[in-house]
């Protein structure tokens, strides 16, 4: 698929806009923000070209098959010595999109999703953990929780 902001012609568009079901290349990301004003954009990496099998027949998803793993979904740590990344590990688990959500005693807030640099099929993210209190991190699948979603986490103060 070709970029939905420009018309460069180039078929790679690594980003997806969740929210207006488009994908992007990364420099347009800033311009289709600012060119729809009001709206909450949720741009994720575009999942399904990497996660079709080899030969591109069709695969279902499956979201049993993902892994979540990392410090950032521990369940308790201090304030301010907590490290609040994890990853998502999505191999053998068919086409599919990646959905992570925190609320946090301040409520919802963002988190960060970027391809490892070196592994196709896993996903670093992190959030930032500011204040003391019970963080709820429900990881999904195409809409399916993954083994052990959701994880809590207790920060304490730090003393």
């Amino acid at each position: 698929m070709s970029c939905a902001e420009c018309t460069s012609g180039d078929p790679i568009a690594d980003w997806m806009c969740v929210k207006c079901n488009i994908v992007l290349h990364d420099k347009c990301i800033g311009r289709h923000k600012e060119s729809r004003p009001g709206i909450p954009h949720s741009v994720i990496p575009k999942m399904v070209d990497l996660f079709q099998p080899p030969g591109g027949s069709s695969m279902e998803s499956n979201a049993e098959k993902v892994q979540v793993l990392g410090p950032g979904v521990e369940s308790e740590g201090v304030v301010g010595e907590f490290a609040s990344e994890f990853n998502v590990q999505t191999e053998g688990a068919g086409p599919g999109r990646l959905g992570v959500h925190i609320r946090g005693p301040k409520g919802a807030f963002n988190v960060k999703m970027d391809k490892h640099p070196e592994e196709k099929t896993t996903f670093v993210c992190s959030y930032q953990a500011e204040a003391p209190g019970d963080y709820v991190i429900t990881v999904t699948w195409s809409d399916v929780d993954v083994p052990g979603s959701p994880f809590n986490v207790h920060l304490e103060s730090k003393t």
